[in-house]
């Protein structure tokens, strides 16, 4: 019976099968929810969206290192069955088996180095997302003004990294994270040059911080302003930590800050001062947008 030849040799994969189950039963040690609180509700901290997917990655990293050698031997496997059960030896056969071993290693590698890149990216995001939140937590305890503090506020198919309310305006802040090009020298200052709507790394230029900052802008300045019945002025920041901005021509939509420079401009008292009614209208329209009155940080309105 010429099919035997080719049922036997799965007994030489149940190794492989039961390993597979192992390492699916595993996974949950890597599963961890960072952005829940134990009962199960969404946490709109700072970061919380980065440690999220930092975690997926991992999953993903944990899973791909575990089964990807698994899945890459199982036909280099199942052709050395096939050849001690074959009554024939079809070494065409055996370099099909070989060949897909091969492609099917360089896929697996290939996908764990496209994680590997992916986990060091959040990892400066999330790094990014925690020093902005610690400059606005320092506001916090030196601002004796009313302030609030909304962290990952969900926009039109995306997220808004910071909303700050104090009595001098309302600014969105988006936080963007950038590696060092090859061109930098360690240890020194990171540099870029603002060019209006250009950045100017020292290995390229990027537009779309700029209009993704003036697109949370809009959006904020529409809800808003719905939500208040009045039109709520918004001012859009962008957020680049790590990294100290020479301006050759500033942008008149968006304000860029580099490293250290936020909490500085925010204490800065140059700006109308919210009358209290509107300053509590946006308060409710922001709570209601996060959906969660627990989730923000803020000061009493009547300390002010």
């Amino acid at each position: 019976m010429r099919w035997l030849e080719y049922l036997l040799p799965l007994i030489f994969l149940t190794p492989l099968f039961a390993t597979a189950v192992v390492v699916f039963g595993l996974r949950h040690l890597f599963q961890d929810k960072p952005g829940f609180s134990p009962s199960g509700h969404r946490l709109r901290q700072s970061g919380n969206r980065f440690r999220e997917r930092l975690a997926e990655a991992r999953v993903k990293l944990f899973l791909a290192g575990a089964l990807g050698p698994v899945l890459a031997i199982t036909p280099l496997i199942y052709g050395m069955g096939r050849m001690l059960f074959s009554s024939h030896q079809d070494w065409l056969e055996w370099s099909i088996y070989g060949l897909i071993t091969t492609i099917a290693a360089m896929i697996v590698g290939a996908f764990m180095m496209a994680l590997s890149y992916r986990i060091s990216n959040l990892r400066l995001r999330l790094a990014g997302a925690m020093n902005v939140a610690h400059d606005l937590q320092n506001l916090l305890r030196t601002h004796h003004q009313g302030i609030l503090i909304f962290h990952d506020v969900p926009a039109d198919g995306y997220t808004i990294d910071h909303v700050v309310v104090t009595e001098h305006g309302i600014f969105s802040l988006l936080v963007r994270t950038r590696h060092a090009g090859p061109e930098t020298v360690q240890d020194n200052v990171r540099t870029l040059t603002l060019d209006g709507e250009r950045l100017r790394f020292p290995d390229r230029e990027e537009t779309r911080p700029m209009r993704e900052a003036q697109r949370a802008r809009r959006w904020l300045h529409e809800r808003l302003s719905r939500d208040c019945q009045q039109q709520v002025p918004v001012q859009a920041m962008l957020i680049l930590p790590g990294w100290r901005i020479e301006r050759a021509r500033d942008n008149n939509d968006v304000r860029v800050l580099g490293d250290n420079e936020l909490l500085d401009f925010l204490q800065r008292n140059d700006t109308p001062t919210l009358p209290q009614s509107l300053f509590d209208e946006v308060r409710r329209a922001l709570v209601r947008l996060t959906d969660d009155q627990q989730t923000h940080h803020a000061l009493s309105p009547e300390t002010r």
